[in-house]
Protein backbone atom coordinates (compact mmCIF):
# COMPACT_ATOMS: atom_id res chain seq x y z
CA UNK A 1 0.00 0.00 0.00
CA UNK A 2 1.48 3.60 -1.08
CA UNK A 3 0.70 6.04 2.01
CA UNK A 4 1.42 9.75 2.07
CA UNK A 5 3.29 10.17 4.85
CA UNK A 6 2.71 13.84 4.97
CA UNK A 7 0.05 15.07 7.39
CA UNK A 8 -1.72 11.35 7.86
CA UNK A 9 -2.93 9.58 10.97
CA UNK A 10 -3.24 5.71 11.04
CA UNK A 11 -4.36 3.22 13.52
CA UNK A 12 -2.01 0.19 14.30
CA UNK A 13 -2.43 -3.24 16.68
CA UNK A 14 -0.09 -6.34 16.88
CA UNK A 15 -2.01 -7.61 13.70
CA UNK A 16 -2.30 -4.52 11.93
CA UNK A 17 1.13 -3.65 11.14
CA UNK A 18 2.23 -0.88 8.85
CA UNK A 19 5.33 -0.93 6.75
CA UNK A 20 6.26 2.25 4.71
CA UNK A 21 10.23 3.89 3.51
CA UNK A 22 11.70 6.96 2.23
CA UNK A 23 10.26 9.01 5.20
CA UNK A 24 13.71 10.28 6.27
CA UNK A 25 12.91 13.88 7.86
CA UNK A 26 8.76 12.72 8.21
CA UNK A 27 7.66 13.57 12.26
CA UNK A 28 5.86 10.57 13.30
CA UNK A 29 3.48 11.14 16.99
CA UNK A 30 1.90 8.61 18.98
CA UNK A 31 -1.36 10.31 19.40
CA UNK A 32 -2.78 7.15 21.57
CA UNK A 33 -1.56 3.88 23.27
CA UNK A 34 2.20 2.74 22.64
CA UNK A 35 3.72 1.97 19.16
CA UNK A 36 7.04 -0.45 18.12
CA UNK A 37 9.10 0.86 15.36
CA UNK A 38 12.06 -0.22 13.64
CA UNK A 39 13.92 -0.13 10.58
CA UNK A 40 15.78 -2.67 8.78
CA UNK A 41 18.91 -0.62 7.88
CA UNK A 42 19.37 0.93 11.83
CA UNK A 43 20.51 -1.21 14.98
CA UNK A 44 17.90 -1.45 17.94
CA UNK A 45 14.12 -0.67 18.10
CA UNK A 46 12.08 2.27 19.27
CA UNK A 47 9.04 2.38 21.58
CA UNK A 48 6.86 5.53 21.86
CA UNK A 49 4.12 6.32 24.02
CA UNK A 50 1.09 8.94 24.00
CA UNK A 51 1.84 12.34 23.18
CA UNK A 52 6.01 11.47 22.01
CA UNK A 53 7.39 12.63 18.65
CA UNK A 54 9.99 11.12 16.35
CA UNK A 55 11.95 12.42 13.59
CA UNK A 56 11.95 9.75 11.19
CA UNK A 57 16.08 9.20 10.92
CA UNK A 58 16.21 6.69 8.02
CA UNK A 59 15.07 6.26 4.45
CA UNK A 60 15.14 2.55 5.44
CA UNK A 61 12.34 -0.16 5.23
CA UNK A 62 10.27 0.57 8.26
CA UNK A 63 7.97 -1.70 10.52
CA UNK A 64 5.20 0.21 12.91
CA UNK A 65 3.13 -1.47 15.18
CA UNK A 66 0.82 -0.71 18.02
CA UNK A 67 0.78 -2.29 21.39
CA UNK A 68 -1.51 -3.98 21.73
CA UNK A 69 -3.65 -0.71 19.73
CA UNK A 70 -2.45 2.69 18.75
CA UNK A 71 -3.19 5.69 16.73
CA UNK A 72 0.17 7.22 14.75
CA UNK A 73 0.48 10.65 13.29
CA UNK A 74 3.16 11.68 10.21
CA UNK A 75 4.00 14.62 9.49
CA UNK A 76 5.74 17.02 7.33
CA UNK A 77 7.79 18.60 9.91
CA UNK A 78 8.68 22.66 9.92
CA UNK A 79 11.87 23.42 7.94
CA UNK A 80 13.97 25.35 10.10
CA UNK A 81 14.99 28.78 8.75
CA UNK A 82 18.48 28.92 6.59
CA UNK A 83 21.64 30.71 8.47
CA UNK A 84 21.24 33.38 4.94
CA UNK A 85 17.59 33.82 6.13
CA UNK A 86 17.88 34.06 10.30
CA UNK A 87 21.11 36.66 8.85
CA UNK A 88 18.88 38.69 6.55
CA UNK A 89 16.10 38.96 9.18
CA UNK A 90 18.35 40.12 11.65
CA UNK A 91 19.85 42.76 9.05
CA UNK A 92 16.49 44.12 8.41
CA UNK A 93 15.37 44.25 12.37
CA UNK A 94 19.12 46.13 12.74
CA UNK A 95 18.02 48.62 9.83
CA UNK A 96 14.60 49.28 10.65
CA UNK A 97 15.78 50.08 14.02
CA UNK A 98 18.74 52.49 13.05
CA UNK A 99 16.07 54.47 10.82
CA UNK A 100 13.19 54.60 13.03
CA UNK A 101 13.28 58.18 14.43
Amino acid sequence: MKIELGNTTLRVTESNKVSFSQAKNVSLECVHGDIWLTFNDLQGDFLLTKGERLIIPSNGIALIQGLPAATVKFSNPQMAPSHLARLLNSIRNHFLIAVSP
